[in-house]
């Protein structure tokens, strides 16, 4: 309801009284002018005037100091509202919509040549912080930022941009200045904040761009800042850098993508299709699990063009997390089969991929046992300790691990006796020339006589004849899988391939 209508509908009766107490007055005059013979009746008629328009007075100056009293009421309340829109409750940052429009306005004067600075902020790991420590500490750890930030650009205007995203508008260009009270805040950061009597440090990056010099609009300018932050998280995090052309072409274009895949995971434009790995009879054993991006005006994206970009960021984090949570939603509908998944090799840098993998197993009480976890080759030979004991952890889970293209890098065979794998999948490169190499013939073989000594299953890639098939079944491989039994197809399609396959081995887990 307006200001207006509460103050009509509060005050109208008290208008109707008013109104009520003059008309006695009116008519107790007019008694008291043609009472002329009886002094009573007209003293009685004048005393009724006198209190009705006493009383009308007295409503009335009741009616104006409520009337004020209710218009303050209502100036407050705006006021709050306005406040409410404008500043983030929980940190005391400008809101996004109000930096942005306070970052026009600056940037809409420049015919003066006034000059300005936006920085853009970042916290960095901030997920890892609210799991570890719990969302209350995350949201100290912002408003922590914020305060700091405050400090220490005491001219500057700062805004909450995102969930953990800053934005920093500075009235000048001066780039030293910038770059030592940006060191200040590195600083402050790192300095850590109170928690259940522990310091936990902290760390941001910054990106920065400069008006006019790099940019002299608002958009633009936020897309700068943006690319320079970006380099400062794929340069290691905990810096601050400042926007150069360098940052344009193929950069842009990746921080792009990076930007238009995260909103695909909120929005659902991934899904997962479905390719069949067969037994030696044709049946369906499992299936392997491959992402899809339907971008909604360039239609299917395939993964080798975006999941590059998204290794180059927390980001295939996420996508890992996505992908596994939907394998785990669609398992039901391949009784008796497994599901295997890829992980990229940066997950396997960080131990969030055991925690996220036994997490998400306890949601949707899925056991790891009905899923296959493949690394690639290349991922094998680079291992570091940390990276085997986090494939061990997974192992330890219940997954089976499979490793995937042998063949293309420089993995032995002697890396078969070492590695905590249950599975090889031999590339199509070796598959498509068994039928006139002999170096693929021997390699294979070979490989199959290792696998069958150290109980290893032997899956030949990339199947697409009859002939290869046969080929790769004399050769030793237990398990096939190409276009020959089935391109990758969305869930029900895959389901209704299983459905008109042989009946499915019993699982060996």
């Amino acid at each position: 309801m307006s200001i207006l209508a509460t103050i009509k509908d509060h005050s109208g009766r008290i208008y109707r009284g008013i109104q009520a107490l003059l008309v006695m007055s009116i008519v107790a005059i007019g008694l008291a002018a043609f009472a002329l013979t009886e002094d009573t009746s007209r003293a009685g008629a004048l005393a009724m005037s006198a209190a009705s328009t006493l009383v009308a007075l007295l409503v009335l100056m009741y009616m104006r100091s409520s009337v004020v009293q209710r218009l303050q009421s209502a100036e407050d309340a705006e006021a709050e509202k306005h406040r409410l829109l404008t500043v983030d409750a929980m940190t005391g940052a400008m809101t996004r919509r109000y930096f942005v429009e306070a970052l026009r306005d600056r940037l809409g004067g420049l015919r003066n040549r006034r000059q300005a600075s936006l920085l853009l902020i970042d916290l960095d790991h901030f997920k890892q912080l609210n799991d570890t420590f719990g969302h209350q500490f995350g949201d100290l750890a912002l408003a922590h930022l914020v305060a700091e930030a405050q400090r220490i650009f005491e001219d500057g205007v700062i805004g909450r941009l995102g969930g953990d995203e800053f934005g920093v508008l500075v009235p000048h260009g001066d780039v030293a200045l910038i770059h030592k009270d940006v060191r200040r805040l590195l600083d402050a950061m790192r300095a850590g904040k109170r928690h259940e009597g522990k310091i936990i440090p902290l760390s941001i990056s910054v990106g920065v761009a400069l008006a006019p010099l790099h940019a002299s609009n608002c958009t633009e300018l936020m897309l700068l800042a943006d690319l320079a932050l970006y380099e400062s998280k794929a340069g290691g995090r905990g810096r601050v850098t400042v926007f150069d052309e360098e940052m344009l072409s193929d950069k842009r274009y990746r921080r792009l993508v990076e930007r238009e895949l995260r909103a695909a995971v909120y929005l659902g434009e991934l899904e997962l299709h479905y390719q069949p790995i067969v037994d030696t009879d044709g049946s369906v054993d499992a299936l392997e699990g491959l992402i899809r991006w339907r971008h909604p005006v360039r239609s299917l994206i395939s993964p080798a063009e975006f999941i590059p970009i998204a290794e180059r960021s927390t980001l295939i984090d996420m996508i890992g997390e996505w992908v596994f949570k939907r394998a785990c939603a669609d398992i039901g509908h391949f009784p008796g089969r497994r599901i295997s998944i890829n992980v990229s090799g940066e997950q396997l840098k960080r131990d969030e991929i055991v925690t996220m993998c036994d997490r998400v197993l306890r949601e949707t009480g899925r056991s790891a046992s009905q899923f296959i976890i493949e690394i690639t080759e290349t991922v094998a030979t680079a291992a570091t300790p940390e990276v085997l004991r986090r494939i061990e952890a997974l192992r330890g889970l219940g997954f089976h691990i499979a490793l995937d293209d042998f063949g293309t890098g420089h993995c032995g065979f002697n890396y078969l006796k070492s590695l905590p794998i249950d599975s090889v999948k031999i590339d199509r490169s070796y598959i498509s020339s068994l039928a006139h190499d002999q170096v693929a013939q021997i390699f294979v073989s070979a490989l199959a006589q290792i696998a069958r000594i150290q109980d290893i299953t032997i899956v030949a890639e990339g199947v697409e004849t009859a002939a290869e098939f046969t080929l790769a079944k004399t050769a030793g491989c237990g398990r096939f899988q190409g276009y020959f039994f089935g391109r990758p197809a969305p869930r029900d399609k895959a389901s209704a391939l299983c459905a008109t396959a042989h009946e499915p081995l019993a699982l060996t887990a």
